[in-house]
This record gives C-alpha cells, sequence and structure tokens, in this order.
C-alpha cells in the first residue's frame, strides 16, 4: 500500500480492503461516514437518509440529471430538526478534515465530486420518509439499490483487521506495554502514599525526591564515615 493512503486510511479507522468494491471517487466519503458513525455523539441517526443522498448524487452525476435531486427539495418549507442537523454538521466537519488531509498526502484518495455529494435539504426530507419505510422502497431503481447497498455494507461492516489485532503478536504487544505502565503508575502512587500523592501535585512529588535523595546520602555516610568527614573539612557537607 501507498505510504500516503497508509497514513490517510490509518487516521480515519478505515481498512484498504473495507472499500473494495466502493467507487473510486465515493471511498473518501465512505472512509469519513464510517469514521463518523463511529464515533460521533450522539449516535449518528441519519446514516440511511445521507446515503441515499450520496447514491441519488453519484447517479445523477453519471446520467447528467437531476431528477430526484434538486426537484425534491422546493417544497420543503420546516427547518430540519436540531438533532438531525447536528448529526448532520458533524458529518461535514469529519469529511472537511479528512479532504484536508487527503490534498496535504496529495491525494492517496481521489477527490469527491462535493457538488454531487450531499444536499442538508434533502438529507433532511429523506430523514422524515424513512420514518416510515425503507431506502429501497422510497427510490425503486436497481442501480440505486446496488449502489446503496455497497455503500452501505462498506460503512457498516465488522473491521476486517479486528480479529488480528486483537490476538496478534501487535496487540501482545500493546497489552504487554499497558500492563507496563499500569505497573509504573502503582509503584509510583505507592511511593507517594496512593492516589492522594499523585493528586496533590508536583510540590509532593519534589517532597518525595528530596526525602530519598537524603535518605541516599545518609547511607551513603555510614558506609565511609572517613570520606563524609573529609568532605565536611573541605566543605562539601
Amino acid at each position: 500500500m501507498d505510504m500516503w493512503l497508509q497514513v490517510c486510511l490509518e487516521t480515519l479507522g478505515v481498512e484498504e480492503e473495507t472499500l473494495e468494491g466502493v467507487p473510486a471517487h465515493l471511498r473518501l466519503p465512505v472512509a469519513v461516514t464510517r469514521y463518523w458513525l463511529r464515533r460521533a455523539s450522539p449516535e449518528p441517526t441519519l446514516l440511511k437518509a445521507l446515503l441515499m443522498v450520496v447514491v441519488q448524487g453519484e447517479l445523477n452525476r453519471r446520467t447528467g440529471g437531476t431528477t430526484g435531486w434538486q426537484g425534491d427539495t422546493n417544497h420543503i418549507t420546516e427547518p430540519p430538526y436540531f438533532v438531525v442537523a447536528h448529526s448532520f454538521n458533524q458529518w461535514q466537519a469529519c469529511l472537511k478534515d479528512a479532504s484536508q488531509l487527503n490534498l496535504l498526502l496529495c491525494k492517496p484518495l481521489p477527490k469527491p465530486h462535493f457538488s454531487w455529494l450531499y444536499q442538508g435539504r434533502l438529507v433532511h426530507r429523506r430523514q422524515k420518509e424513512l420514518q416510515e419505510r425503507e431506502p429501497e422502497d422510497i427510490v425503486q431503481d436497481d442501480q440505486f439499490r446496488r449502489l446503496y447497498r455497497r455503500l452501505l455494507g462498506a460503512v457498516t461492516q465488522p473491521d476486517p483487521g479486528a480479529n488480528r489485532r486483537t490476538g496478534g503478536p501487535e496487540a501482545q504487544l500493546r497489552a504487554s506495554m499497558e500492563h507496563l505502565h499500569l505497573n509504573t503508575l502503582d509503584d509510583e502512587e505507592e511511593e507517594l502514599g496512593g492516589a492522594e500523592g499523585l493528586d496533590q501535585g508536583s510540590d509532593r512529588l519534589r517532597v518525595s525526591v528530596r526525602t530519598r535523595y537524603r535518605t541516599k546520602d545518609r547511607k551513603d555516610r555510614s558506609r565511609n564515615p572517613e570520606l563524609w568527614r573529609k568532605q565536611e573539612r573541605e566543605g562539601w557537607g
């Protein structure tokens, strides 16, 4: 895999094989949608509506038509639901950031056709329609259904590398490092008097280090009293 493509996909938490079968210029939006679906808060509710509009725009782009794209929104007058608008804005923000990263990395993923990719008012309408019907009942077109299923599968399928990461050597190494880190924290807490010692900040830590230094100094002096008396005479003590 190209190094820049790997950087882009790892940032989005997507494996290349997940995007197999997705049209090239839709791979970035699909990867973004997958990332958004797993991390957005609250949990997104408009995934199907969003994918419907992406598919609809793509098919209209291919045919050069606008049926079911601009015309569907002419009569919409009511404002979008807050939850839908909030979730849609999150998705747009993810798409913007990912597009800038893709550009910075010299476009390892093809640049999407943004003008055909989505339309907020149409996403809002589709979301309302989906309260009563399924996407394939709303748009009864074989080409639409095939592409919609392909994108939905790419966005929602389990990560192909999940099993490898949970049981492979890399996962075991990460677990060992985390265990080591936790044990180190436990040792520090014990030296400083538990979690409360850590919460009291750097002053407590400096006191602990100073105390340990003085203890070590006393032990060194007891082992070699002649050297200690010599250092005191010379002004070291």
